[in-house]
């Protein structure tokens, strides 16, 4: 969020387009190969939807495409947008893999979510606390 208010103060709207949709290109297409991945590896896992593999299969035969020309045509809009997903890397490692974090590392962490929470209204379901792995 921090880079994309940066983004919109210092460019335009159009640019700010440009590297969304090539993230989200990007993301479409992972999540279709994770799709066909568990089809391969867990075959017998509950899938509340089927689609035959042949629509995933174009669909990424096309994302392929797109993303190629989108990679040629513009390269630098990529670079920016590749850069913007790789912010989220330090993030995941200081959140979530980290796992015997300080006590005063969790309370910035939940004071922070408690904020965003409250500035978004949103309030994230309170039930039965999940078990760790």
């Amino acid at each position: 969020c921090l880079a994309t208010l940066v983004i919109m103060l210092v460019g335009d709207t159009y640019t700010l387009i440009n590297y969304v949709s090539f993230i989200n290109y990007l993301c479409y297409g992972v999540t279709i190969i994770g799709l066909i991945v568990l089809r391969w590896k867990k075959p017998k896992i509950f899938r509340p939807i089927k689609v035959n593999l042949l629509v995933p299969i174009t669909y990424l035969a096309f994302w392929a495409f797109l993303l190629i020309f989108s990679l040629y045509s513009e390269p630098v809009v990529c670079g920016v947008g590749l850069i913007i997903i790789l912010t989220g890397v330090p993030v995941f490692f200081l959140g979530v893999y980290w796992r015997n974090k300080p006590k005063c590392v969790n309370r910035l962490i939940e004071s922070m979510t408690c904020w965003g929470q409250k500035l978004c209204f949103v309030v994230y379901p309170q039930g039965e606390v999940a078990e760790e792995e």
